[in-house]
């Protein structure tokens, strides 16, 4: 089943309410942690109000439960194999074989429970999570758990016959693809190659990858299918990609045992490197796409991705007994079952919770930030009418623009024309003092802060954030926090991205004019992400404002209870 409902609707509650009745174990998949803990907080209060007694913990990463400074900030797959290390040689100091300790635990488990509770007691939090989730009747835990089927087994998070809950899975197409993918860069390989001088082992290969990458990647980006790619790498090498993982995987422990001995981060390069030929071997290489590209560090880098997010989704939604897709965003909902590779699913689609009459949806045909239309000029006339709209907005309003450079020249023009004027040392558009989104999560979150406070003041404030930002997926603006949104334009993928540009092709050939279709929805599901950022509660209200002519003519990508009052033309 495929459910698209605002937020604020229930979701969770609905969700696991429905579930719990069946008596099946429920794998509810989340993408972060504020989601996390809204799933705990949900199940304690089914528990307390149906006075039951379900069971649930966090299957957190070892990112956010492990105690060991040596394990816990590597990548995943690093990390895995660093603990696994760690506890082989002795050096890691919490106990992590519970099977006979006798615990007494609360029924519904945390992240911050179980740290508290392993430092209390020499006890790995992250394996007293495995231990507790065997048991345990819901099971909280990443998406990249779900579709990884490697750390499904090493973490033993079994599927079959068991409900699959995925919550905000308007990205989850781009979670599984990201999940299969991974890539190879000058760094990786430079540090690979130093770890087999500390073992005294032959560096060859790793030399010729090396060779590789200089002869091939240019500043200017290129792409190979998987099946050439495979075959050019292999010619490379001399030999096959087999023959050189089974002759090096042994001298991985090796490496990680000597790093731990020097008192080092057992962190292995040369273990992502056979990683990644083992993905461009064993994948579904019809389905695959290198890129020899610069990273912006102008580092020499191939990705290989992974275009059909199929591959990652069926299989699990074909072992669990059954599947609930959910998220605000998920319109056309036809198309986003396509894409999934899920034609046959139930779709379900529910009206806003606020009343009615509290949405108001305006759209500004005057106004485009299609490329071949952005100018000064444009931003300027942006300028101009939002400024005109903000004053008749009390409060909190948010206005969203499709990149940071984009919003940062806005604002100098909007300045530099009177829309916004400077006093001291900030800004203010209609009365209203303007807040810019933080790049990092720190500074974000004291911004936002204050930008909440000026939001419920009679003169109010805004926020200018940025599509699939911090603030634009995830974050709640309720009540007076966001009274108005406006989206600046359409937050489209770069044309010019070979990345893109394989995607688009990849979907056009498995069904005509699909991959257009997806260029166009990932934009739309951004834009429609913004919006939600709004109402939060059935008395909750907020007037959106769509400022972009595609916006009108591209109706059906406009999630629904955003339209349950139609949409207005804006006339000035």
């Amino acid at each position: 089943l495929i459910v698209e409902a605002c937020n604020g609707f229930g979701k969770t509650a609905c969700a696991l309410s429905s579930a719990l009745s069946t008596g099946r174990k429920i794998i509810y998949a989340t993408r972060t942690h504020e989601q996390v803990r809204q799933v705990l907080h949900e199940i304690q209060q089914i528990n307390r109000k149906a006075g039951t007694e379900f069971s649930a913990v966090a299957l957190a990463s070892r990112q956010n439960l492990c105690l060991n400074d040596a394990c816990k900030r590597l990548p995943l797959s690093e990390a895995i194999e660093a603990c696994r290390v760690l506890r082989k040689t002795h050096r890691c100091p919490y106990r992590t074989d519970l099977a006979d300790l006798n615990l007494t635990l609360p029924s519904v488990l945390s992240v911050e429970k179980m740290i508290q509770y392993g430092k209390k007691n020499s006890i790995c939090p992250y394996f007293l999570s495995r231990e507790v989730a065997r048991e345990s009747k819901v099971v909280v835990a990443p998406y990249q758990y779900i579709f990884n089927e490697n750390i499904r087994v090493k973490v033993g998070l079994s599927i079959d016959g068991n409900i699959l809950i995925f919550d905000e899975a308007h990205n989850a197409d781009k979670i599984g693809q990201e999940v299969l993918s991974d890539s190879l860069s000058e760094r990786g390989l430079n540090n690979a190659v130093k770890e087999l001088e500390l073992v005294e082992y032959s560096s060859d290969f790793l030399e010729i990858l090396l060779e590789y990458l200089d002869k091939k990647v240019s500043a200017d980006p290129s792409l190979k299918s998987g099946s050439e790619f495979l075959s050019d790498l292999e010619k490379a090498l001399g030999e096959s990609i087999s023959s050189i993982v089974d002759l090096y995987t042994p001298i991985v422990d090796e490496i990680r045992e000597y790093k731990i001995s020097e008192g080092r981060v057992p962190v292995c390069y040369l273990n992502g490197i056979l990683n990644f030929l083992l993905l461009v071997e064993s994948g579904e290489r019809e389905s695959y796409v290198a890129i020899y590209r610069m990273s912006k560090s102008g580092m020499k880098v191939i990705e290989y991705r992974c275009l059909d997010p199929s591959l990652a989704i069926k299989p699990v939604i074909e072992k669990a007994h059954s599947a609930l897709i959910m998220s605000g965003t998920l319109s056309p909902m036809d198309y986003f079952t396509e894409i999934l590779g899920l034609p046959e699913a139930k779709c379900k689609t529910y009206s806003a919770i606020a009343k009615p009459e509290n949405i108001r949806t305006y759209v500004d045909t005057s106004v485009s930030t299609r490329f071949r239309e952005r100018s000064e000029e444009m931003l300027r006339t942006y300028g101009e009418r939002v400024s005109k709209l903000v004053k008749n907005v009390p409060n909190g309003v948010l206005i969203f623009f499709p990149q940071r450079e984009m919003m940062k020249q806005a604002l100098d023009i909007w300045l530099r024309n009177g829309f916004i004027e400077k006093r001291e040392d900030r800004l203010f558009m209609s009365g209203k003092r303007i807040f810019e989104e933080g790049r990092s999560v720190r500074e974000n979150a004291q911004i936002v802060n204050e930008y909440k406070k000026a939001a419920k003041t009679k003169e109010g404030a805004i926020l200018l954030a940025v599509f699939r930002g911090r603030n634009s997926e995830g974050s709640n603006f309720p009540y007076k926090e966001a009274r108005g949104i406006f989206n600046i334009g359409l937050p489209y993928a770069d044309y010019k991205d070979p990345l893109v540009k394989a995607q688009i092709e990849y979907l056009n050939k498995r069904k005509p004019g699909l991959g257009n279709l997806w260029y166009v929805m990932d934009a739309f599901r951004a834009a429609n992400q913004a919006l939600g950022r709004g109402i939060r509660h059935r008395d909750d209200w907020c007037h959106f404002f769509l400022m972009d002519k595609r916006y009108a003519s591209h109706r059906r990508f406009i999630s629904s209870w955003i339209l349950i009052n139609g949409i207005e033309r804006i006339r000035l």
